[in-house]
This record gives C-alpha cells, sequence and structure tokens, in this order.
C-alpha cells in the first residue's frame, strides 16, 4: 500500500524545485493544444453545417470554439504568475474532459464513449502537474461521467461503458503519475546540471575576481620601494575595490593597545584615524582575537544586530557610522599583532570579502613585516648599537644643509674624559657603562633627536631654531650633569651663514682647549 501511495504521489520539496520549470511547459502546451482544439471545434462546427446527420452538435462546436480561442488567446499573456497559469490549464484540462463526457452521454448515449476514453488518455499527456491532483481531477471526471450516464444510458450501454471507462480511467491515473515522475526525474537532472553549470560559471568568476584582486595587490605591494607608502596605497586600493567607506590597518603599539595606523575614507566620510589611537585590548580587541582563532574572519551583516553580542565594540563603532564590516587578522611569526578591514561593504558581497580579506592577509602581513624590517634597516644605519644615539651618517642634513639656514643652530661637541684609563683598568665593559651614562646624561638634556655618537667617545648635539638664552641653559644644565666626565664646546649661530665644517671646527677647538685644561688641572697624563 506504501508503495502504491509513492508511486501516485510526488515528494512535496522535489516538486517545489521544479514547480515553474513544469508549469513553463504546461503553458507552452496549452497554447499549442488550446489551438489544435480551436482548429478541431472549428472544422466539426463547419462540417455539422453542411451536415444534417450531425448538425444538431453545431451550438456545442461553437461553444467550445469560443471556450479554445479564448483560452489560446489567454496563453499568449506573458506572466509569471504560476496561480494563472494554474487556472488557465485546469480550465483547459476540465474543458475537455466535459467534451468527451458530453459527447458519450447528453449527445450520444447509445454510443460507446469514444470521445471521453480517447481524452482521458490524451489529457496526462499534454499536461503534467502533481500527480495527486491530476488523480483527483480523472477521479472526478470519471465519477461525473458515471453520474450522468446512469440517467442518460439504458442499462446495456452503460454497463458496456463502464467496463471501458473505468480501466482506462485508472490507467490514465497511472500514465499521469508515470510521466509525472518521469518529468520531474528529467527536471531536476536538467536543474542540477544547469545549476552545476551555472555554479562553476560563477566559481570562475570568482576565482578570476580573486585572481584579479591578489595580482593588482602584489603589483601594489612591488610598485613602490617605501613599504610605508605601500602600505598606504594598499589601503585605498582594498577600500575602492570593496566598494567601501573605510579601510584600516590597526596595529599593536608598545603599551599594548592599537593605533589605526593607515586609513583611506571615502569622499565625504569622516576620517577617524586620530580618533582610534590607544584601543585598549581588553573588552573590545580581545573579543575579535578569539574570534579570529576560530573563523578567522569577523563578518557583521547588521550593527544594531550585532549589539547584542559586544556592548563595547557597538558604542566604539556605531558613532563612526558603521553599518556592515569584515576585519581579517594580521599574523606575524605566529602571533597576532593587529587587524584590517573595510566599513560598510555591500551587503550582498560581504561573504565575498570575507573570502578576499583572508586572501589578503599574507600581502598585508608580508608588507608589515618589510616596512619594519625597513624601519630597523634605517634606525641601525642611523643608530649607534651601543647608545642608541643617532651616528655620524645622520649628520648627512645638516652637513648638506638641508634645514632652514635663516633660523638658529646651536652646536654642542662633547669628549669623554678618562675613557682609556677605566678601559685599562676596569676593563671595557665598564668603558661601556662610563659610555652608556654619558650618552643618557645629553640626550635628557638635550633630547633623543638631538644626539649623535660621532666616535669612540666623541658625542654631538645639533639643535636648529633655539633661542640663545634656551640653548645657553641646556649647555650649562649638561656641563653641571657630567661634571668633569666630558670636555665640552659650543658654537651657536643665529643663522647658518657658513658650512657646518666651520662651525665643527669652533666647537672642537672651545672643547680641546677645554680638555687640555681638565689634564693640566688634574695632573693626569692626556691619553685619548
Amino acid at each position: 500500500m506504501k508503495e502504491l501511495y509513492s508511486f501516485f504521489s510526488i515528494n512535496r520539496e522535489d516538486y517545489s524545485r521544479v514547480k515553474e520549470d513544469v508549469w513553463k511547459e504546461n503553458w507552452k502546451g496549452l497554447r499549442f493544444f488550446s489551438f489544435i482544439a480551436l482548429i478541431a471545434f472549428g472544422v466539426m462546427a463547419i462540417v455539422s453545417m453542411l451536415s444534417p446527420s450531425i448538425g444538431k452538435n453545431l451550438i456545442l462546436y461553437i461553444v467550445y470554439g469560443i471556450i479554445s480561442l479564448l483560452i489560446w488567446g489567454a496563453s499568449h499573456v506573458k506572466t509569471n504568475d504560476i496561480r494563472v497559469k494554474e487556472v488557465l490549464v485546469y480550465t483547459f484540462f476540465a474543458i475537455l474532459l466535459s467534451y468527451g463526457i458530453v459527447m458519450g452521454t447528453v449527445v450520444s448515449p447509445q454510443d460507446l464513449t469514444v470521445s471521453y476514453i480517447v481524452l482521458i488518455i490524451a489529457v496526462p499527456l499534454i499536461f503534467n502537474a502533481r500527480a495527486y491532483v491530476m488523480n483527483v481531477l480523472i477521479l472526478f471526471s470519471i465519477i461525473v461521467y458515471i453520474i450522468i450516464a446512469y440517467f442518460t444510458q439504458n442499462d446495456l450501454i452503460f454497463t458496456y461503458n463502464l467496463l471501458d471507462v473505468i480501466p482506462y480511467g485508472i490507467l490514465s491515473m497511472f500514465v499521469t503519475s508515470a510521466i509525472m515522475r518521469s518529468k520531474l526525474q528529467r527536471l531536476l537532472y536538467q536543474n542540477e546540471v544547469e545549476s552545476l553549470a551555472e555554479i562553476e560559471k560563477v566559481s570562475q568568476e570568482r576565482i578570476s575576481n580573486y585572481e584579479t584582486f591578489i595580482t593588482d595587490m602584489v603589483r601594489y605591494s612591488s610598485s613602490e620601494e617605501n613599504p610605508d607608502k605601500v602600505l598606504t596605497q594598499l589601503v585605498q586600493y582594498i577600500g575602492e575595490k570593496l566598494h567601501s567607506d573605510r579601510a584600516y590597518i590597526f596595529e599593536e603599539n608598545s603599551h599594548g593597545t592599537f593605533d589605526n595606523t593607515y586609513e583611506w575614507c571615502k569622499e565625504g566620510v569622516s576620517k577617524e584615524i586620530d580618533n582610534l589611537q590607544n584601543v585598549p585590548y581588553e573588552g573590545i580587541i580581545e573579543i575579535w582575537y578569539e574570534q579570529y582563532k576560530k573563523f578567522n574572519n569577523i563578518v557583521i551583516h547588521d550593527i544594531e544586530e550585532y549589539r547584542k553580542h559586544n556592548e563595547a565594540i557597538y558604542d566604539l563603532l556605531k558613532p563612526q557610522g558603521v553599518n556592515t564590516l569584515v576585519a581579517g587578522p594580521i599574523v606575524i611569526k605566529g602571533k597576532m599583532v593587529g587587524f584590517y578591514g573595510v566599513d560598510n561593504p555591500p551587503k550582498e558581497l560581504l561573504n565575498d570579502i570575507a573570502d578576499l580579506i583572508g586572501m589578503m592577509e599574507f600581502v598585508v602581513s608580508f608588507l608589515i613585516r618589510l616596512r619594519d624590517n625597513a624601519k630597523n634597516l634605517e634606525y641601525s644605519s642611523l643608530h649607534d648599537q651601543l647608545t642608541n644615539c643617532k651616528n655620524r651618517k645622520a649628520l648627512d642634513w645638516v652637513y648638506s644643509m638641508k634645514h632652514n639656514t635663516n633660523k638658529s643652530l646651536g652646536v654642542v661637541m662633547c669628549d669623554l674624559n678618562g675613557l682609556k684609563e677605566i678601559n685599562d683598568n676596569q676593563g671595557h665593559d665598564a668603558g661601556d657603562r662610563f659610555i652608556l651614562r654619558a650618552a643618557d646624561t645629553l640626550k635628557s638634556v638635550f633630547g633623543d633627536e638631538q644626539v649623535y655618537r660621532i666616535g669612540g667617545d666623541e658625542f654631538i648635539a645639533v639643535l636648529t631654531d633655539i633661542a640663545k638664552k634656551d640653548f645657553e641653559e641646556k649647555h650649562n644644565l649638561a656641563c653641571i650633569r657630567l661634571g668633569t666626565t666630558a670636555s665640552i664646546g659650543v658654537v651657536y649661530k643665529d643663522k647658518m651663514d657658513t658650512d657646518f665644517d666651520s662651525v665643527l671646527k669652533i666647537a672642537d677647538a672651545e672643547m680641546y682647549k677645554q680638555k687640555n685644561d681638565y689634564y693640566i688641572s688634574t695632573g693626569k697624563n692626556r691619553r685619548k
């Protein structure tokens, strides 16, 4: 019984997947067969007018001809409404069966029900819907036929017709179920093939877009020698290509908080980089970091919905006008050191952008490492390894007169006293500590960026655009703090009317005079 039921029924879910295609075919069938019916009824009407034997059926043919004409005309209406299609197809279905019933009962009760039997077999071949619907209609038409035939046919004809109608009706129901099942499988297979082809096409397009995107990113990353400038351009490229309001990079700083280090904003969108410095890790970034470990990205489809998950992040993002967001981590040597992302990309692109964010991580991380390495290399080339003071090479700007020569310049030359004696008697480690103390003293007075180590025990401080009074105060403070551990020579000029070498010679001469006085006053041998 269960097998019989499954044969006559069609899985609702499967049918819903192909329902639109089924009714497209039924609509085309309606257009064709209603035209055939129109021609057939028209021909029979003409013949009935010429033949006295069938002339009595003229009105019947004209009525069915007009109905067929109306349905044929309606079938040319363009509509995607399946309910309209169902009504017209079922109406035509009922008209054909009613014609067979009328012809086999009221019109010719003494004849076999040839017209009805033909139509009850033909209709399932013409149209298909859900099997149980078709079978209910066929069963209903059989019952109607039997009721009308009972009152219009004699017992002998009625008995013979029942022996024809009932078996053919049951056969029609089986045919309906078999054809619909076959059609369903064909359409499902066809849709599956088309769906796979479409998926493959979309996948190929997506892969192509991804490849283009990543290729352009790599091209950007190699277009400039300065990694810092590359990152600035890259953030702009990401924001524009992903149709976002804002693109950015956040990095962890030395305090354990996070700074917005790079930002691009679409025209008309407010810049937030200055407002997003020292963003705390606790309660904000840590939430995202935990999510990065699980999903490798953050996707916010609706900021109001996201509020349920984290109020603190909502309070940070909402004032910036963020509604949607995609962000991914920056990982260097297995450690997350920041994140990057875009604000307000289109909702329909969020999943694709999430994939791209994952692919971009390597390029962004690589460029940040490249930038940091370049900065470290530059720092090493311009700073003394022992004291972290700037070195002689870092003085190129003043030797080449790249500063504003119309502004004042103060120079302090410093040479340590007794370094060789410390090295000989206490060791070079003690000598290094002596140098470090002197360097720290000079930096505390003149500033980290103004002090240069130009020799083993020689330092120079260069200050620009400083008032003479302020310069003298710093000089006096340095003399007090260094005491007799260093000899100092200074030069102050309101503006640079000579080259830097000439200035150094003046300061150097004063420094050596002070050093000479030191050795005379202490009675020590002068050993450099």
